[in-house]
């Protein structure tokens, strides 16, 4: 892993647990590797130093445990839009046209003044609201992110998501190719998109801002933690850990992590985590949902598990209403 950044390394990381996991083949771990670092040649080289054996069913300690929902339990009726009760194909779960709340395109741009592609849904009773911004994934800004945008806003919230790869065209556009552009993004690029974000929420809400991102986009949470950033409180779903995590306790944010106790990779930094939170004194929750993996919240994904990612959510739900009242 030599020579990749932090982004880098986390995507082929992920790629190579898809494949031991048997979710993709190996023709298909080659393609997506090849997409981080350049080439096939490039990726077969890389990837011939990693474990590459089938993965068993390990599991990691929870520092927070959550009871196992029954398979045959129905899911909690919400005043609020929550995960589906089974995944779905195009991503949607509330529509735009959904009366609970407005959808626009606000014109959010970066420093250099570049557009930065901007999905806002607010609720559509009358009123100040907190703002949250929702983070992607490593897809972009797809259907299935638009959706979670949309869900906070039934929840009182007004949600923004940025793509990070604007400049680029977008996730949606660049296809496979939008791992390889995410990964090529500076931290400090990726910060002020991020502050451009939360600067057009602070103008245009109560000014109590929070953030949730999933799975790469929880390590951005993470970094905007890390960086100080004016956030009363965060969300980082199953987030990578970032280098200068121990900056992470200079915190003034209120933090909720939550993990998949069958991500390990993830799961397993969770204790330094909340040792850098308990040093900053700020509220915090670490939680680990047992027998699901990195994904589960993700309606179009293969990992996806509707009874924990309708309790996460709901989790999510109360600690933003807590903390942006």
């Amino acid at each position: 892993m030599d020579g990749l950044n932090e982004t880098q390394r986390y995507f082929v990381e992920e790629h190579i647990e898809d494949f031991r996991d048997g979710l993709i083949g190996r023709r298909e771990l080659v393609r997506r590797v090849a997409i981080i670092v350049g080439s096939a040649a490039a990726a077969t080289t890389l990837l011939a130093a990693c474990d590459l054996s089938t993965r068993s069913s390990a599991t990691a300690t929870p520092t927070t445990a959550i009871a196992t929902a029954s398979p045959t339990q129905p899911l909690v009726g919400q005043p609020f839009a929550t995960p589906p009760a089974a995944a779905t194909t195009d991503g949607i779960t509330v529509k735009e046209n959904d009366p609970r709340i407005t959808v626009s395109k606000p014109a959010i741009t970066g420093a250099d003044g570049a557009p930065l592609m901007a999905y806002l849904a607010r609720p559509t009773a009358s009123g100040t609201v907190p703002g949250v911004m929702v983070i992607h994934e490593n897809r972009g800004q797809t259907e299935h992110i638009r959706d979670v945008v949309r869900r906070a806003a039934t929840a009182g919230f007004a949600a923004v998501n940025i793509d990070l790869t604007a400049r680029q065209g977008g996730g949606e556009k660049l296809g496979d190719a939008v791992t390889g552009a995410i990964g090529n993004l500076t931290l400090q690029q990726k910060l002020a998109d991020h502050t451009a974000a939360l600067a057009y929420l602070k103008a245009n809400t109560s000014g109590a801002i929070g953030a949730v991102g999933f799975c790469f986009g929880g390590g951005e949470v993470w970094n905007l933690v890390a960086a100080g950033a004016e956030l009363k409180a965060a969300v980082p779903f199953y987030g990578p850990q970032p280098g200068n995590f121990a900056e992470i306790a200079k915190t003034k944010t209120a933090v909720s992590a939550v993990y998949a106790e069958q991500d390990t990779r993830i799961t397993d930094t969770a204790k330094q985590m909340e040792a850098q939170l308990v040093a900053a004194g700020v509220p915090y929750k670490i939680t680990v949902y047992p027998n699901v993996n990195h994904a589960f919240h993700n309606d179009t994904g293969a990992r996806y598990a509707p009874e924990a990612a309708q309790k996460a959510w709901v989790a999510t739900i109360e600690w933003l209403r807590r903390y942006l009242a």
